[in-house]
């Protein structure tokens, strides 16, 4: 049986050993099929069987033509991490120590979540190397174990093909995607921070002195600097950062509700993205960030600390998470900030808006939170319901689905209010401005003093 496991693994690509080619397996059909024909006007077994083994036998001496396996070696380069979506390469550099030129093509165990393209045949020539760029896109975070390289290759003859597997010991780390994050150290100016008619929402005397620049349309003519205008011939204002070292709690739901799909992976993916995004504003800012990833218990917590040094530590706690297929534990997670956490802080809560109005336990103690914390919750739009509610109604079918989406949104609606009159912000997004929505609710907050 393990025999016949190994015959096998070697068809599919997984073992050492040799194959046919097709080259060879269509000369013997051609053979055969001349026998056959020549068979119905005289038939001699032993003379066709004889004639067949000679051609299987005389192939044979296509195998000295290719270099022995020891002669050939293999180097891998891979990336220390790609990001989720984003276009990255692993480099192959294949030796040959042989006097024998040889053609070979190749596979190795990457998982089915990494897409890829690998070249058809390669020539390698006589004491060459051939260096291969292979291109890699992940749609999955997480850690995989690589372990094989497995090697094809033939003679110029190209009837027997050798396999060689090479035991590699390398790791793949898939992170989250972070594009939002770089574009806020890009441009912040997408994220409503600093410039000209947005910093108007800060109020009136608070904040830092940071700087003094040129007036922009809508500024407050109170911040006019009239020492530096009149010695720069040019209108002057002073403008104001919010005060930093404020405290930043970042919650990561990962129950069950956040494994629904969207069109870029599901809930709890494009939730990692705008936290990782929130926080790159806050460290940015001189803020304090924390993170707890939940779902029935506490799965990851990372103490707050500040610098963009601390996004790191962040991003290697929390770029393996997945969804659980248990409700979450709201309740356990909201005692446990309350215990961690002493100081008044921000806390932005990354969830199914509409799983957590279920949990009439944990509006009690959300009121006990946001006596001493300023707590904001977010979800994403649910894409079936708004698509439905925009649909025109032609048929019963779609009448009715019409019927229960618009039932749903006014049921969401009023939980929303009820909490609004609480105190309790509690809104949603499209996935797309999910990461621009919660930095947007962050600064304003800064801005209006509110922390």
């Amino acid at each position: 049986m393990t025999s016949l496991r190994r015959l096998w693994a070697r068809f599919l690509f997984q073992d050492r050993g040799i194959v046919p080619t097709k080259r060879l397996i269509y000369l013997v059909l051609a053979c055969g099929t001349v026998l056959f024909a020549m068979s119905f006007y005289r038939f001699d077994l032993i003379i066709y069987s004889g004639v067949a083994l000679l051609i299987i036998l005389l192939s044979l001496f296509d195998l000295p033509l290719s270099p022995r396996r020891s002669q050939l070696k293999l180097a891998r380069i891979m990336p220390e991490d790609i990001e989720r979506h984003q276009q990255d390469e692993i480099q192959l550099t294949i030796i040959n120590e042989s006097e024998k030129a040889a053609q070979f093509h190749w596979t190795d165990d990457l998982p089915r979540s990494i897409q890829t393209e690998r070249q058809a045949a390669v020539d390698l020539l006589a004491n060459q190397s051939v260096t291969l760029v292979q291109p890699i896109q992940a749609s999955e975070r997480g850690l995989y174990p690589l372990k094989k390289v497995y090697l094809r290759y033939r003679s110029w003859l190209g009837l027997w093909e050798k396999q060689v597997t090479f035991d590699m010991d390398d790791t793949l780390k898939v992170i989250p995607n972070l594009t939002e994050a770089r574009d806020y150290l890009q441009s912040a100016q997408k994220y409503l921070l600093h410039e000209g008619v947005k910093i108007r929402r800060q109020k009136t005397g608070l904040g830092e002195f940071s700087k003094v620049r040129q007036y922009a349309v809508g500024d407050d003519p109170r911040k006019i600097n009239w020492h530096q205008s009149a010695k720069l011939h040019q209108m002057m204002v002073n403008e104001y950062e919010p005060e930093h070292g404020k405290q930043v709690i970042l919650m990561i739901d990962c129950g069950r509700m956040m494994g629904v799909e969207l069109n870029k992976g599901n809930r709890l993916e494009r939730s990692i993205e705008a936290a990782l995004t929130v926080a790159t504003a806050a460290l940015d800012n001189g803020d304090y960030v924390s993170v707890v990833a939940f779902a029935k218990e506490i799965k990851v917590y990372v103490p707050p600390d500040k610098g963009l040094a601390h996004l790191q530590t962040i991003l290697q706690a929390i770029y393996s998470l997945s969804v659980e297929s248990s409700e979450s534990n709201y309740l356990s997670a909201f005692q446990f900030i309350q215990t961690e956490q002493r100081k008044r802080s921000m806390v932005l809560l990354f969830s199914d808006i509409n799983q957590f109005f279920l949990d009439s336990q944990s509006l009690l103690l959300i009121k006990q939170i946001r006596k001493k914390h300023l707590f904001l919750g977010i979800g994403i739009t649910d894409q079936w319901k708004q698509k439905n509610i925009e649909r025109s109604a032609t048929t019963l079918n779609e009448a009715m689905r019409k019927t229960v989406a618009q039932q749903m949104e006014l049921w969401n609606r009023r939980e929303r209010i009820k909490w609004k009159n609480l105190g309790l912000d509690l809104i949603e997004a499209k996935e797309e401005d999910l990461a621009v929505t919660t930095v947007s609710y962050y600064i304003d907050q800064l801005n209006r003093g509110m922390l």
